[in-house]
């Protein structure tokens, strides 16, 4: 029972700091009038901000996945935790630019210890015959916390500033660390978990990171988090809401809704493709049909003559059941590598999805702007941001061709037992 107990009460805990964190990435989307205007920010300036917490969360992946396999899960997720809460106050009080790039770097420094803490903690708390349901799972609480940064963070702002709720999220993540320091303790069993092992020789440890880096598999799932859902998390992080209210002309509230359904229905997809994985005992038909689905989703979005209602809606629900199945993907990396590699493996592979998110964010942002001038419009129109649509569809596309090459999972590459 004490290990029951210690099982999901960390769990939670981590959970809790997780879905911060989503709420954290998605709400530029839902804010960014609200940002723009106070602050005086242009379409690429917002998208270098929102990229920023991107570029940080990518670029500390691979560090972050050593950190924990060294440190242990536990301390990662308090430190991430720790780092994330001041990440979100310096967001929630910046006076200007500056303070609002370094409060949004340090949310992505801190969320990239959580993330690997989490993922790490799902690899050794939890059997591999129910791995790929317990990682959907996850992705379902932790878009609770991006559906709360769009349709109802819509409404908050009739009541609350910007930064009033950004500093809400902030307490909300500073209590949910204090718990995790106070009540979760090491395990105190018998069990044989990663971190036990990362502790035994750091020799053994890199040597298998040398291995993940050479992992053809490991690379080729890179793409295909970066197809599915590195496009996704950049699209609805940032310009969804507002290509619906300045292509359509519609208010905030009413256009978050388009992405609160989205964002929806990936969670409930990453559950069921989860479920769906662990039932059939196969993964790669999973991952080629979703980046598939990824691909056409953005063609029709760049190249159709599409409007809002259930056209719009249907394109909005396929692309998040196309962002569905990270935790497939996530599942397939801890099945291609040794237990004491995987939290390395895990978080090399979801750079794949945030280096994308930066770089679609930004490029976005660029791309308006150029055709806005080249058009000397003061806003940009439905067809400026269907150029910059093509961004997404053409990283989509690479994904269709790597999620073709892989192999199915299910046995370790002998190479990196040892």
């Amino acid at each position: 029972m004490p290990n029951a107990w210690l099982k999901w009460a960390g769990w939670c805990f981590l959970i809790s700091i997780f879905m911060s964190g989503f709420f954290f990435r998605f709400a530029p989307s839902t804010l960014s009038g609200s940002m723009q205007q106070e602050l005086s920010l242009t379409a690429s300036t917002l998208g270098i901000v929102a990229s920023m917490h991107f570029w940080i969360y990518t670029l500390m992946q691979m560090p972050a996945g050593m950190f924990t396999d060294s440190v242990g899960i536990r301390n990662a997720g308090i430190i991430g935790g720790g780092i994330t809460t001041i990440g979100a106050f310096c967001f929630g009080i910046a006076p200007n630019l500056v303070v609002l790039l370094v409060g949004s770097a340090l949310l992505g420094l801190g969320l990239s210890a959580v993330f690997v803490a989490l993922m790490s903690y799902n690899a050794t708390w939890f059997s591999s015959e129910r791995h790929s349901l317990v990682m959907g799972t996850t992705m379902l609480l932790a878009a609770l916390g991006s559906v709360i940064a769009q349709t109802p963070t819509a409404h908050l702002l009739n009541w609350l500033s910007w930064r009033e709720i950004i500093l809400f999220f902030g307490a909300f993540t500073l209590l949910a660390t204090a718990c995790l320091l106070v009540f979760c303790k090491s395990d105190p069993g018998s069990k044989k978990t990663s971190e036990a092992k990362a502790k035994k020789t750091v020799h053994p440890l890199q040597c298998g990171n040398r291995y993940v880096l050479r992992n053809r598999q490991v690379w080729l799932l890179f793409v295909c988090v970066a197809a599915t859902n590195g496009t996704l998390y950049a699209f609805l992080g940032l310009w969804a809401v507002p290509l619906l209210t300045e292509g359509f002309s519609i208010r905030p509230a009413q256009a978050a809704q388009y992405a609160t359904v989205t964002l929806t229905i990936y969670g409930i997809g990453s559950v069921f493709w989860g479920w769906f994985a662990d039932r059939i005992g196969t993964k790669k038909p999973i991952i080629v049909v979703t980046c598939m689905l990824s691909v056409v989703v953005w063609a029709c979005m760049a190249f159709a003559e599409w409007e809002l209602g259930w056209v719009a809606m249907a394109l909005f629900v396929l692309l998040g059941l196309s962002g569905g199945p990270v935790g497939v993907i996530f599942a397939a990396t801890k099945e291609s590598v040794a237990l004491e590699n995987v939290g390395f493996a895990i978080a090399l592979v979801n750079m794949g999805a945030f280096l994308t998110a930066a770089l679609v964010q930004s490029g976005f942002g660029i791309i308006l702007d150029i055709v806005a001038n080249a058009e000397l419009e003061m806003a940009p129109t439905l067809q400026s941001y269907q150029i910059a649509l093509v961004l997404p569809l053409m990283i989509s596309s690479l994904g269709v061709v790597s999620s073709l090459l892989l192999r199915e999972t299910g046995s370790v590459d002998p190479m990196l037992k040892g």
